[in-house]
């Protein structure tokens, strides 16, 4: 491998994501400005929720965007969840990891084939996003709470899904 072969913009685009991925993940610690830099992450990890208890009839309430602190700990967003029951509890709380798959679609589609000055906005509009994907694919404390006491009965449902859509 030359370092020709490193200077395709699918790797630029790997690397752009690294960088920012890095650079918010520093920022945890002003929550002002991270909270300004990871407000598109926060939103598609909140939409996530949202999408998931709408589609499994969770009645998703309003989606709350402000930062407020939680004892020591400060939440980004909140999403009130007014019928979280046994069959969909644990999907609605593992809901930010279709966050992962997102981010591969933005990088696999929003990285250009070759680099011109008529695409290089691209470049960093894709790394930013693929790396808030990545940022906020993670469930927080409260998400894997709740997933957790739903678990058992969410693994048997999917178990019986996969088995009746196998066929």
């Amino acid at each position: 491998m030359s370092w020709r072969d490193l200077s395709t913009p699918g790797y630029l685009v790997l690397f752009t994501t690294l960088v920012f991925w890095v650079v918010l993940r520093w920022f945890r610690g002003n929550i002002v400005l991270f909270w300004i830099l990871a407000s598109p992450g926060v939103i598609l990890h909140e939409l996530a929720h949202w999408m998931v208890a709408f589609v499994t009839l969770g009645r998703p309430g309003f989606i709350q965007l402000w930062p407020r602190r939680m004892g020591s700990a400060w939440s980004l967003g909140r999403v009130p969840i007014h019928n979280p029951a046994w069959y969909n509890a644990a999907f609605i709380g593992l809901a930010p990891l279709l966050l992962i798959p997102l981010a591969y679609f933005v990088f696999r589609y929003g990285t250009p084939a070759a680099l011109h000055w008529t695409n290089a906005w691209r470049v960093p509009v894709t790394a930013f996003l693929a790396a808030e994907c990545l940022l906020e694919c993670v469930p927080s404390w409260p998400d894997l709470r709740m997933a957790s006491k739903q678990l058992i009965p969410g693994l048997i449902l999917g178990a019986i899904a996969y088995f009746v859509w196998r066929k």
